[in-house]
């Protein structure tokens, strides 16, 4: 007999429930959605420290926001996702921004080893505090007009690639990693 999807059953699908584990999937427009309250979750948790993510406190906040790749992952025996890694589609590539995870040590591990695979990957880059892209042993783009060009933003820039720029009424010096287009 085939198996229909009720609309309870639904509300119950689980990460695993529709993806393999281990292996990390990238989400589509509708599974953002339906799975919008476990990412926002993961977000949480790894900002949990740092008083929460600026721009996603739960799963309404996540839907209507620009971050719209994401690529997800359960690594443990929960039917969850455990690790979550987002960013924002822009002319340059996609612009990461935001990991999530479940606290566990394996997850704070697999989503880092995400980040800088993504990091080395023509199209993906981020903008990382420079203390974090040394420790991560991420090279950053220090060409002050590519810098200008994928950021488009207004920039304090030095002579080591790295520059101060203005978030959220604060100066935040930062550094250009990955490899943008």
């Amino acid at each position: 007999m085939k198996y229909v999807h009720t609309f309870e059953s639904f509300l119950n699908e689980k990460f695993a429930d529709k993806y393999p584990k281990q292996m990390y999937i990238e989400l589509q427009p509708n599974d953002i959605s339906d799975y919008a309250d476990e990412l926002a979750n993961l977000v949480n948790v790894a900002y949990a420290d740092k008083g929460g993510n600026l721009e996603i406190k739960n799963g309404a906040d996540l839907r209507k926001s620009d971050i719209t790749y994401w690529v997800a992952k359960d690594i443990d025996e929960d039917p969850n996702a455990d690790v979550a890694v987002g960013g924002k589609k822009t002319p340059h590539g996609v612009k990461m921004t935001v990991m999530g995870q479940d606290g566990s040590r394996e997850a704070k591990k697999d989503a880092i080893l995400k980040m800088i695979e993504l990091m080395k990957t023509r199209g993906f880059y981020a903008e990382l505090d420079t203390d974090l892209a040394q420790k991560l042993n991420l090279t950053h783009v220090k060409d002050e007009k590519k810098i200008r060009d994928v950021l488009n933003k207004d920039i304090t820039y030095f002579k080591d690639g790295s520059y101060d720029r203005d978030i959220a009424g604060d100066t935040h010096r930062k550094v250009l990693v990955g490899m943008p287009k």
